[in-house]
């Protein structure tokens, strides 16, 4: 991880709505451009995401969809620090994306609804330690974009991690990513009717079939689903590949949710038995070779110190997220998931 680090300021020759920030190196100089941040605990100017490549992160100073669209196609992820409310947040979301329901909402233990729609709520409701990992990926149509909107940041910790998947793919020695590249992912997963009600959107067993046809005819080549009903209870088999293509630019991304399953322990926030991965033939991914990517991705993960009103955003094929732990019971994280609009090339 990288630590705090010095940091000079120049004049930026861009746009004011776009700032950009680079650390090159941990224990390297930082360069801020045309932006300090304050940080709420030490006063003092640092980065909101501390980052030990040399690939830049945007930061948009006006929440403007279009300006936000692209920087997502050119960068996968970018921080929007132009003082939003809610009522922004969500306009800018639907501009961007056709919302979803998660699952979990549909529980009072997991995430709190915020909207009537049921498509802003809280995150996760846990104050532990979140591994990476890429937001639905168990199952099929997952949401494309995250959108993170920050009502109060914690006194101390809980900050969101972000792990870019396209840059850690050729960082892992030759015979682990080969490995990868190679491997197919099966979920096998059980949903209760609260839960498969709330995700597909409908209220009976038939209703829900139906959508599940849908979403058979709407699946990418390499992704597979089988899912029948046992009494009430939706069961099912998803899937997909190891590395996947992005969003944009079809780069291929260790993007997944393995880290999360193997590191994370079950909590109430955290019903870990109803999602059990495997390789393809159903053995199960090697412990070695996950903790050996594990110590890779821990290289590249950047936390986003957050402040009041500030909107993360990015590309879940490009970028895996998670979370520090905390203790502040007043932290309040909300998010805002789903598929770009189909209008948008």
């Amino acid at each position: 991880m990288v630590s705090a680090t010095p940091y000079c300021q120049a004049q930026s020759m861009l746009s004011p709505w776009l700032e950009f920030l680079w650390i090159a190196k941990p224990a390297a100089w930082a360069i801020v451009i045309n932006y300090p941040i304050q940080s709420r605990h030490t006063m003092q100017t640092s980065s909101a995401i501390k980052q030990d490549s040399s690939a830049p992160v945007p930061i948009l100073n006006e929440c403007n969809a279009d300006l936000v669209r692209e920087t997502l196609k050119q960068h996968g992820a970018l921080l929007v620090r132009a003082g939003t409310t809610l009522e922004e947040f969500e306009q800018l979301s639907d501009q961007l994306i056709t919302p979803m329901v998660h699952h979990s909402t549909s529980t009072s233990v997991e995430r709190d609804v915020v909207n009537a729609a049921r498509t802003t709520s809280t995150v996760n409701k846990g104050m532990d330690y979140i591994p990476l990992h890429r937001e639905g990926s168990y199952a099929p149509g997952c949401p494309d974009l995250l959108m993170l909107y920050c009502v109060r940041p914690s006194d101390e910790g809980g900050e969101t991690t972000l792990c870019d998947g396209v840059g850690l793919l050729p960082e892992l020695p030759a015979r682990t990513r080969e490995f990868v590249e190679n491997s197919i992912l099966k979920w096998k997963w059980s949903a209760g009717p609260e839960r498969w009600q709330a995700s597909l959107g409908v209220s009976t067993k038939e209703q829900a079939t139906a959508v599940l046809q849908k979403l058979n005819h709407r699946l990418a080549p390499y992704e597979k689903l089988e899912a029948t009903f046992n009494g009430d209870t939706l069961e099912g088999v998803f899937q997909t590949l190891c590395v996947i293509p992005t969003k944009w630019g079809g780069k291929r991304s260790f993007c997944n949710s393995l880290l999360i399953y193997h590191y994370r322990e079950a909590t109430p926030f955290y019903p870990k038995s109803q999602y059990v991965p495997s390789l393809g033939d159903g053995s199960p991914f090697p412990s070695e070779v996950l903790e050996e990517i594990s110590g890779y991705a821990a290289q590249r993960t950047n936390k986003v110190y957050w402040e009041e009103n500030q909107i993360l955003i990015f590309d879940n094929s490009s970028y895996m997220h998670g979370r520090t732990g905390f203790t502040d019971t007043n932290r309040r994280i909300l998010v805002r998931m789903g598929h770009v609009k189909e209008s948008e090339p």
